[in-house]
């Protein structure tokens, strides 16, 4: 089973794991997704769909590009569902979001 799906494991970047000289970008990365995850939440308390549809798929393409496939993934799945309009899904993802991003770290020592 894949480290990221099991509920409880931590997710380290793949990014720092093939090239530890983007560790210090990936910590600042980190750093930063409680304020896009609550950006996101505001959007959708706000009926702002747009907004959370544009975050959704800047952090598909930033979780990608720092080493979190899994993060990625889901991001692109929030996006879909407020494409969708389906907002009970894409309340359901910004839950799962929540609960990824208190696994992400930056490595595994």
């Amino acid at each position: 089973m894949d480290e990221s799906k099991r509920p409880d494991d931590p997710i380290p970047s793949d990014l720092v794991r093939e090239d530890a000289s983007f560790e210090k970008i990936v910590q600042e990365f980190v750093a930063g997704l409680g304020q896009r995850l609550e950006s996101m939440e505001q959007a959708l308390v706000a009926g702002d769909i747009q907004a959370l549809r544009t975050a959704a798929h800047r952090l598909k393409g930033s979780g990608g590009g720092h080493g979190y496939a899994v993060l990625s993934d889901l991001a692109a799945q929030t996006e879909r569902d407020s494409v969708d309009g389906d907002l009970e899904a894409v309340r359901r993802d910004l839950e799962e979001l929540r609960n990824l991003i208190s696994r992400v770290v930056v490595r595994l020592d």
